[in-house]
C-alpha cells in the first residue's frame, strides 16, 4: 500500500473549489470605499452561510478560502455593532488590520483576546498591535472560539480556524443558540479575567 501524498490531495481539493475563486470583479462599497472581489471571503461566506437566523447552527468548511477574522466580519455585518471575546492559537497582521477596520466602522464595540504564548515568538508584530488597542490575555490555548454579543444577538463561532489565512481546509460552526453562547462566553471571560496580560 502506497503512502498518501498530502500535497497532491491539497492541490486536488483546491482545484475542486476553483470555481468559487476564479472571477475577480471589483465591487465598490461607496460608504467606506472598500473593494471586495467576487470569490473573496465575504462573497463566499454569503453564498455558503447566507443570512443568520436565531436559534440555529451553520456548519461549514473553508477549503482554504477564509479565516476566523473573515467569518467574524461576516457575522458582524449581520448582527450590527457588538462586543467580541475570542481565543486563538495564532494571529496575523492582516487579521489585526481587519479588526481595526471593524472598529473604525463601528461594528466592533469592544474586543478581548486570549492567545497562546507562542505568539510572542511566532507573531510579535500583530501581538504588539493587539496590545496597543485591546486587552490581551496570554496563556496556553489551542481552542479557536469567538463570541459576538449585542442587544439582539448571541453568537458563538468555533472550529479549527485561527485568525490567520491557511490554505488547508478548515472546519467551523456558527451557532446563534443562546445556551451555546453563554457556555463559550463564560469560559472565555473566566480565562481572560484570570490571565489578562497587563
Amino acid at each position: 500500500m502506497g503512502m498518501l501524498d498530502f500535497n497532491k490531495h491539497e492541490t486536488e481539493v483546491s482545484r475542486r473549489n476553483e470555481h468559487d475563486t476564479s472571477l475577480c470583479y471589483p465591487v465598490i462599497d461607496g460608504k467606506d470605499s472598500d473593494v471586495l472581489c467576487v470569490g473573496e471571503p465575504y462573497i463566499i461566506l454569503q453564498n455558503q452561510v447566507g443570512e443568520l437566523k436565531q436559534n440555529s447552527i451553520v456548519n461549514f468548511w473553508t477549503f482554504g478560502r477564509y479565516a476566523m477574522h473573515h467569518v467574524l466580519r461576516y457575522v458582524l455585518s449581520q448582527t450590527g455593532p457588538a462586543d467580541v471575546v475570542a481565543c486563538t492559537w495564532a494571529i496575523s497582521t492582516r487579521a489585526v488590520d481587519d479588526l481595526l477596520a471593524l472598529r473604525k466602522k463601528g461594528l466592533l464595540r469592544s474586543f478581548r483576546l486570549w492567545i497562546d504564548p507562542r505568539v510572542k515568538v511566532r507573531n510579535p508584530e500583530p501581538l504588539q498591535m493587539l496590545q496597543l488597542n485591546w486587552p490581551v490575555a496570554i496563556a496556553p490555548v489551542h481552542a479557536k472560539v469567538s463570541t459576538v454579543c449585542n442587544e439582539k444577538w448571541k453568537v458563538s463561532i468555533f472550529g479549527s480556524l485561527n485568525f490567520t489565512t491557511n490554505p488547508q481546509p478548515e472546519r467551523g460552526q456558527i451557532s446563534t443558540i443562546e445556551g451555546v453562547f453563554n457556555t463559550d462566553n463564560k469560559i472565555l471571560m473566566e480565562a481572560f479575567n484570570e490571565r489578562t496580560d497587563s
